[in-house]
């Protein structure tokens, strides 16, 4: 798929032309109730109240709340469950495990209907599979998803940059094509990505409408494995070292307009008052958005940090 001439310009060439698919204020942002601490009426209100339109939500916050609670906190305050996550290590994973696993995801689905969301978040499998093959990966995805279309829902496949077979969005897509289901699509983690220096340029190459969801973080650059790096140092767009809105811009110019979400595994926000850093939150991916949809000198896109 090939990116629109004036967005292609604005992108690679840099011209004097931007390309705006639309305007910051209607992009619809999320955030990942991961990226604050404190009790899940605590985390809801300060999303709600910091101007975001809905959570992906982490299974670990139902621990101190009903699955009814849950619901009913998120619809008085307006936020929308666009996820549930995360499912792990499911695809091409041993033969005889897969029927204990089919009937968990039947439970998770209960789970989802209870909540009115409509999208399972699949990471990429991490276990130590020896016979793991590609055959075997597509195929549970066709599986997964035709289990999921029965009940309504979709699902979201992530890369993790340690998966062991799919590690990169590009084997993620590519596994998606061959399961031919039409109803898993592909998350975009801009830390996946950006954490492993892979190139992203061909993140335009991904028809918009397969993209489940783009989750964004930043990181500093740091000397550690990347499970390691992923699972506590992420931070906010401006405050790290990687260039977010340049991995952004593809996938906007070639006119991705679904959910963009702040997902952040931070241990030090986990301490900090979640009411402020929900709405630096909202800052900070309101003006990485903006970079990326403009054009940008040669030596790449900037904006204000928002040190928290």
């Amino acid at each position: 798929m090939q990116l629109p001439m004036n967005a292609k310009a604005a992108i690679d060439l840099h011209c004097d032309v931007p390309f705006h698919y639309r305007e910051v204020s209607e992009v619809d942002y999320h955030m990942g109730t991961v990226t604050l601490g404190g009790s899940l009426p605590d985390k809801l209100e300060a999303i709600a109240d910091a101007g975001f339109s809905g959570i992906e939500l982490m299974e670990w916050d139902l621990q101190g709340s009903s699955v009814p609670v849950a619901r009913s906190m998120a619809e008085d305050l307006g936020l929308e469950i666009i996820n549930y996550q995360p499912l792990r290590d499911f695809e091409g994973g041993p033969r005889d495990q897969l029927g204990p696993k089919l009937d968990r995801i039947e439970r998770i689905f209960d789970c989802m209907e209870q909540l009115r969301t409509s999208t399972l978040i699949l990471c990429s499998n991490v276990s130590d599979v020896s016979d793991l093959d590609d055959n075997a990966v597509a195929d549970d995805l066709a599986l997964l998803g035709e289990r999921a279309a029965a009940r309504g829902f979709s699902i979201g496949y992530e890369a993790l940059s340690w998966g062991l077979r799919v590690n990169t969005f590009r084997q993620a897509w590519r596994m998606i094509e061959r399961s031919g289901a039409g109803n898993v699509g592909l998350v975009l983690d801009s830390f996946h990505t950006l954490a492993l220096n892979d190139h992203f340029e061909d993140l335009s190459d991904v028809p918009p409408d397969r993209i489940a969801l783009i989750q964004v973080s930043d990181a500093p650059r740091m000397d550690m494995d990347v499970k390691s790096w992923s699972r506590h140092h992420r931070c906010l767009p401006g405050e790290g070292d990687f260039d977010v809105a340049a991995f952004l811009a593809p996938v906007l110019a070639n006119g991705y307009d679904g959910p963009i979400s702040l997902e952040i595994f931070n241990d030090h926000y986990k301490a900090r008052p979640p009411a402020p850093l929900a709405r630096q939150g909202m800052t900070a991916l309101r003006e990485v958005t903006l970079a990326a949809m403009l054009p940008a000198p040669r030596e790449g896109r900037q904006f204000h940090e928002h040190r928290v």
